[in-house]
């Protein structure tokens, strides 16, 4: 089973409360859900959308075909009516007219029952909600389980009235409508509930900051970022975990940073343009080796580009962000799930080696939602790096040159600890100096981490046969799209094989020799213009792709998208 719903309306009409609702329903009746959310940058009005997959097994992205779609405003029905399968299903408002209705289209009296039965307009999400599952099968049961859950904060009488709506519009579909869905979701009591959590990209980039005991988070809010930081905040307390929102973002890196030096783990959370003017406190982590995890969920620009859609073209930036030379780590997760892990081994990563390490999200990783296994907590591994010793018979020199580079860090307040840090050039002991001696021994001491760094990296991950004909390389995000189209290619008996980066910078080099020296052609998949992956590649090795796929214009991939753009390169 494979349903894919979409529900769209105006903002401020109740679109993310109904897809909320679906997808906590059906990941209560054991089914597996990706839901991603549309919606342009205003506060009222714009056509948003929620699109939810279910599935019988895992799914790891959105899809182009459409089996039902429930429309709060007209334009939800003009803008994906040509997505719509076969016999696919619009439920909508019947204020509304539709020049095309058919047995399965179903004209329903959403906003007339939300006032007659609940008494005011705002809840025609509930009637459509009432007429979806009724449409599909649904026990109604279920849903009114959920319906407590997600209202329940708003009173008594606030629930009941969304479930007296819901429940109207769920017996009159029983009663008045005519045509069928494909998928049948009657018989999901003989599915087992399974225990998942339902998780969104930047709610596993907070959870998996908090499980690695992050102790301070600074932001300026930015979209699409804003939630990791606001799902930390919430949690502050309990955790005692340092939270501010500063003036600037320059102002929240440099907070961090200064967190980081007096011994806690520290983190930024931003997006693009926030990023940007965070450089130059950056080299101030770069020259100090001070930790830091920064956070930046990408989104389409320059400038304020296309501030809630999805874009990765901050790569090269980041890469070269900041003025001089010193080792940075860039990771960048697949999915949510992947984000938890990311965020979990980036503080030791920062802290091992005594850099910053910047996490590329984006804004399709942000909002995202999918369920996952419950993760255990209980094995995330701290790992805090080389400390001093608790010595007092030498002078401690935060800067001392070493065989790896790497100095043993001590924090003010240690005992007997005389700390001195600079953002000049500096000598072992950390007073400033203009030596060019000390310079070259200091700039050298940085690059030597990098191979270590290298070493701790993970390599990208293969799939498919060891050697295929065409081979796919992928960073990121568009993982899900990408293996989905792959895997169906491979069911065609198309020879191509899939490489994929997480762990981004420094760049591992060896698996991309190996499948450059076998397979026939190679080809990058990006969600950028102008292949920033693949160009870097090629830097750092001189290999040259054989085809670039791109995506730009602020919408995430499909794996039908996927599939047609690598037929068109020969595939």
């Amino acid at each position: 089973m494979d349903l894919s719903i979409n529900i769209g309306g105006m903002a401020g009409q109740g679109i993310d409360t109904i897809g909320d609702l679906l997808t906590k329903v059906f990941v209560k009746t054991g089914f597996y859900i990706f839901t991603v959310k549309d919606f342009e940058s205003r506060i009222r009005g714009g056509y948003n959308f929620t699109q939810i997959r279910v599935a019988d097994n895992p799914v790891h992205c959105s899809v182009d075909d459409i089996d039902l779609i429930v429309a709060l405003s007209k334009d939800a029905i003009s803008a994906k009516r040509d997505q719509l399968v076969e016999g696919g299903i619009i439920i909508f408002d019947d204020r509304f007219d539709f020049d095309a209705l058919e047995e399965c289209h179903y004209p329903a009296p959403l906003s007339k029952k939300a006032r007659e039965v609940g008494g005011s307009t705002r809840m025609t999400n509930a009637a459509a909600l009432g007429a979806l599952l009724s449409v599909i099968r649904f026990p109604f049961s279920l849903a009114e389980q959920v319906l407590t859950e997600i209202f329940g904060k708003k009173g008594e009488k606030i629930v009941e009235a969304n479930v007296r709506v819901a429940r109207s519009l769920y017996d009159l579909t029983e009663e008045t409508f005519s045509g069928s869905c494909r998928h049948n979701l009657s018989m999901i009591d003989s599915i087992p509930s399974e225990n998942r959590l339902i998780i969104n990209g930047n709610q596993a980039i907070a959870y998996g900051a908090m499980a690695a005991n992050v102790k301070w988070v600074s932001s300026y809010p930015m979209s699409p970022s804003t939630s990791a930081f606001i799902e930390i905040v919430s949690h502050a307390n309990d955790l005692k975990i340092g939270t501010l929102q500063t003036e600037d973002e320059l102002a929240s890196l440099a907070m961090a940073i200064g967190a980081s030096y007096g011994g806690v783990r520290s983190m930024v959370t931003t997006s693009g343009g926030g990023f940007s003017l965070m450089v130059e406190a950056l080299g101030l982590a770069g020259m100090t080796e001070t930790p830091v995890v920064i956070y930046n969920a990408q989104r389409p620009g320059p400038s304020t580009g296309l501030p809630t859609r999805t874009e990765q073209s901050d790569l090269l930036f980041t890469i070269f962000a900041s003025q001089g030379e010193f080792p940075r780590i860039v990771l960048a997760p697949r999915d949510p799930l992947d984000a938890f892990d990311v965020v979990t081994r980036s503080f030791n990563l920062a802290e091992r080696f005594q850099v910053p390490v910047i996490i590329l999200g984006d804004q399709y990783l942000a909002d995202s939602v999918m369920n996952v296994p419950r993760i255990d907590v209980t094995n995330v591994e701290i790992d805090r790096g080389k400390l001093a010793a608790d010595r007092l018979d030498d002078p401690y020199m935060r800067y001392r040159l070493t065989d790896d580079g790497i100095s043993p860090r001590a924090f003010p307040g240690d005992r007997g600890r005389f700390i001195v840090s600079s953002g000049n050039s500096h000598l072992e002991d950390g007073h400033i100096t203009e030596d060019p001696a000390i310079r070259n021994a200091m700039v050298q001491k940085f690059l030597r981490k990098i191979t270590a760094i290298k070493d701790a990296l993970k390599p990208p991950d293969l799939y498919g046969a060891k050697t295929t004909k065409t081979v796919v390389v992928t960073w990121g995000s568009p993982w899900g799209a990408v293996r989905e189209a792959i895997e169906h290619l491979e069911h065609e008996g198309v020879s191509i094989g899939h490489l994929h980066f997480t762990d981004i910078y420094p760049l591992r080099t060896k698996l991309l020799k190996d499948v450059f020296t076998s397979a026939e052609r190679v080809i990058s998949i990006e969600h950028n213009a102008t292949s920033q992956f693949a160009k870097l590649v090629t830097m750092e090795t001189g290999l040259k792709f054989d085809g670039y796929i791109t995506k730009f214009d602020g919408r995430p991939m499909t794996p039908r998208w996927v599939i047609l753009q690598l037929k068109e390169v020969g595939i």
